[in-house]
């Protein structure tokens, strides 16, 4: 069974420039960062706390680019090595939703709801996760924390939540995310993103924040299928 990305999610490419993974890496140990600032802890230490942090969290999404304009909302679960991204993104008018779920036993796509709900056998969740740059780059941060710098530049307060902030770049290609700002709450969580492109920008905020998440969030809403091969 071949099933398509839903094209508002498609046009998210042009909007937020991702690209593919980062490639290269510095010498293994921590995240590569700038030493903390009095009031901030190092980048090292915020992505060490985000790879454990449980939470679900909802955005406020916008991103612009060269032909569209997208808003929307998106939501993030992460509970003990497992994880959920659920889309809702309108694009023209027209409102489109997916759910990706990184489970022990694979990584899925479902669209729609209740009986309508289909689920798809995905390669894997960065693959997944390449047309939504911020979902893409934390976990990528969180993977792989030595291909990345992060300075501290400062505190914000959002969504309830004292974070810090960070400009961040990859070790191999400085210019990728170049503008770039992440911020995190002091238990890692993410809690702002701004990533910049050629193709234009990808802004996320957080409006709410839950730090217990049931394991019914992590139940496929139907049995999947396994994507066929080209």
């Amino acid at each position: 069974m071949r099933v398509g990305i839903p094209l508002v999610l498609l046009l998210a490419v042009s909007c937020g420039g991702a690209g593919g993974a980062p490639k290269g890496a510095a010498s293994a140990g921590g995240a590569a960062s700038a030493p903390a600032t009095e009031n901030s802890p190092s980048f090292d230490q915020i992505l060490s706390a985000s790879k454990v942090a449980e939470y679900k969290i909802t955005y406020k999404l916008t991103a612009t680019g060269q032909r569209a304009i997208l808003s929307g909302e998106q939501s993030w679960s992460f509970k003990q090595g497992k994880a959920r991204f659920d889309f809702k993104s309108t694009v023209a008018g027209q409102t489109s939703s997916v759910s990706f779920f990184a489970l022990p036993d694979g990584t899925f796509l479902c669209l729609g709801a209740g009986v309508q709900a289909q689920c798809t056998g995905m390669s894997g969740l960065k693959t997944a996760l390449e047309q939504n740059p911020a979902a893409f780059y934390q976990v990528s941060m969180t993977a792989h924390p030595e291909q990345f710098s992060g300075v501290a530049v400062g505190t914000r307060h959002i969504a309830e939540q004292h974070a810090h902030c960070y400009e961040v770049h990859p070790l191999a290609d400085s210019s990728e995310l170049s503008g770039s700002r992440f911020c995190y709450s002091t238990q890692g969580i993410p809690l702002s993103s701004r990533v910049s492109g050629q193709a234009g920008q990808w802004s996320m905020e957080a409006t709410s924040l839950s730090t217990t998440v049931p394991d019914s969030d992590f139940t496929l809403p139907a049995q999947p299928t396994v994507l066929s091969r080209p």
